[in-house]
Order: C-alpha cells, then structure tokens, then sequence
C-alpha cells in the first residue's frame, strides 16, 4: 500500500511563506529564482486558504444544532 504523504501543518505553511517573503524583498534573488519563488509562495497560499476553508466548515458544522454529533471529513467538501 503507498504511504501517503502528511501534509505540513498551518503554522508550518505560514512560515515557509514569511521566509519566502523575506527573501524576494531581500532582492537578492535572480529573476528565474524570484519566479520559482513567487510561485511556491502562490502554491503556499492557495493551501493555507482551503486550510482556513476547511477549519471554518468544521466550526460551522460543530456549532449548528444537531440530535446527533457529525463526523468533519474535507474531503467531502
């Protein structure tokens, strides 16, 4: 069976996103690097966004009244 990779945690995006941040504004990167940079940086943000999603879905859900507790599954949606 293939293992499945964890995905890293919100915090831990967050800081990888800060480090790429501090390094364009450094401006010492080349142009093909700031590029690769930018792009993770887009990639990074795009994760932490269905993160937020996903942890607003799960407080929704928590807090409507219900007979019966729910299960949250993201994959769902």
């Amino acid at each position: 069976m293939a293992s499945r990779k964890k995905p890293l945690d919100f915090e831990e995006k967050l800081h990888q996103l800060e480090e790429l941040v501090n390094d364009m504004e450094k401006g010492t990167l080349s142009l093909e690097d700031s590029l690769k940079a930018f792009e993770s940086g887009i990639k990074i943000t795009r994760e932490c966004q269905q993160a937020l999603k996903d942890a607003q879905l799960k407080v929704d859900m928590l807090t409507r009244e219900s007979p019966e507790p729910k299960v949250f599954d993201p994959e769902s949606g």
